[in-house]
């Protein structure tokens, strides 16, 4: 499993994304390797992340980013179907006998076959300055999804939902949602095994900065920031520090 989540601010965007990938059927006995890349840059303005079939996702990632950079596409739309269209031609490749969606119900008790998970949260500008965030999935046959309230999650999403209904403010900057993005994938670490490892954080900026891939030194930083003010917030409730 995974947690992606991608926060619209007053000057950009933030997409966050843990590196574990679970292998084996969660019901059962799994083992876990956190050195997947979920995180990627597409264009200048445009960034995504990717959760499901890990190898899966880098192909089409690798793929898509040739035909970006060969065509020098950039904005957020262009990107996405570019992403789509690479995404939909190569499940039909890969997965012809099977259909591009099946009944959740048969496929849960056995009785149909589906393709694997992949899907995709694309942020980023229009070459006008638009920002937009979407999503795309294959169980959907990968439409485009668009979020128009500020932000997404996808994964083990239960945790991270409740703490971005209580914190997130669209009205933020960059480096304060950086600080809420990890805080809310640290925070569902710490109660699900499902999500872990690293945590790989790109943001967007509308000054002109574009995409930039934050340094683990960097996120090391915030990770111990957010530390110390959960550990106030958990002292307020004992009122350490106060005469009794």
């Amino acid at each position: 499993m995974t947690l992606l989540a991608a926060l619209k601010g007053k000057n950009g965007f933030v997409l966050a994304a843990d590196s574990r990938g679970t292998f084996g059927d969660p019901r059962s006995v799994t083992a876990q390797n956190d050195n997947m890349q979920k995180a990627h840059i597409l264009s200048p303005n445009v960034a995504a992340l990717t959760a499901g079939s890990g190898e899966l996702g880098a192909l089409v990632i690798d793929l898509v980013k040739k035909k970006l950079a060969a065509g020098k596409i950039d904005g957020v739309t262009a990107v996405l179907e570019t992403l789509r269209q690479t995404a939909r031609e190569n499940y039909q490749q890969w997965f012809s006998s099977i259909p591009p969606v099946q009944s959740p119900s048969l496929v849960m008790t056995g009785q149909a076959v589906a393709r694997p998970d992949l899907s995709f949260t694309v942020a980023g500008y229009e070459l006008d300055g638009t920002p937009r965030l979407f999503t795309l999935v294959s169980q959907l046959d990968f439409p485009p999804m668009l979020h128009d309230y500020g932000y997404s999650l996808q994964g083990v999403a239960q945790y991270a939902l409740y703490l971005l209904n209580r914190l997130y403010e669209p009205d933020r900057t960059v480096a304060e949602l950086a600080s809420l993005a990890v805080y809310v994938i640290t925070e569902t670490a710490s109660q699900d095994g499902k999500v872990g490892g690293p945590v790989n954080v790109i943001t967007i900026e509308s000054s002109g900065k574009g995409c930039q891939l934050m340094t683990q030194a960097q996120v090391q930083q915030i990770q111990e920031t957010n530390h110390l003010r959960a550990k106030a917030l958990r002292d307020s409730f004992y009122n350490r520090g106060k005469a009794s």
